[in-house]
């Protein structure tokens, strides 16, 4: 039966997020997690409310042990590192931190656009142009017409690269 009631408790958490009660939710989320702290979904879920209520450090735990439960869950790698990025002023090793989560995110999927440009701007910042234009390439192999990164690619070169 605590299988059926987790997964009840979880899909209204999931339910109330997409409303945005995200008290309610994590009240449900809770209930979840009482039931079966094992679920990969319950702790990404609750990183969500957490990231929705800017509260970074609660949702970059709930991210982390929703990786440990499921090293392949990507979405939980991209947030992970979004949510490094929101930190105020993140620290070098921080920073590395969420390029690392991001290179996890496009190696589960090769086609994790978002991904690849997030780590770029992280390049740039670490002064790596030329990796940053390495990821930037294959943001517009996948998708020609991305703008951003293709003014960011720009700036690069011009700027820092002198082409």
């Amino acid at each position: 039966m605590a299988e059926q009631d987790y997964k009840f408790y979880l899909n209204a958490g999931i339910d109330k997020t997409n409303q945005g009660k995200f008290e309610e939710a994590l009240e449900l989320l809770e209930k979840a997690l009482g039931l079966n702290d094992k679920n990969a979904l319950i702790h990404f879920s609750k990183a969500i409310v957490y990231h929705n209520l800017n509260q970074l450090r609660a949702a970059y735990e709930n991210y982390s042990h929703a990786i440990e439960i499921d090293a392949k869950m990507i979405d939980a790698y991209y947030n992970r590192a979004q949510t490094i990025l929101a930190f105020d002023n993140p620290s070098k090793e921080e920073l590395q931190e969420a390029l690392e989560d991001l290179l996890k995110a496009t190696e589960l999927d090769e086609k994790f656009i978002d991904a690849y440009y997030y780590a770029a701007t992280i390049k740039k910042k670490f002064e790596d142009y030329e990796g940053a234009i390495e990821l930037l390439d294959k943001v517009l192999e996948l998708e020609p017409q991305a703008p951003y990164s293709r003014a960011l690619k720009k700036l690069i070169e011009q700027k820092y690269l002198g082409h």
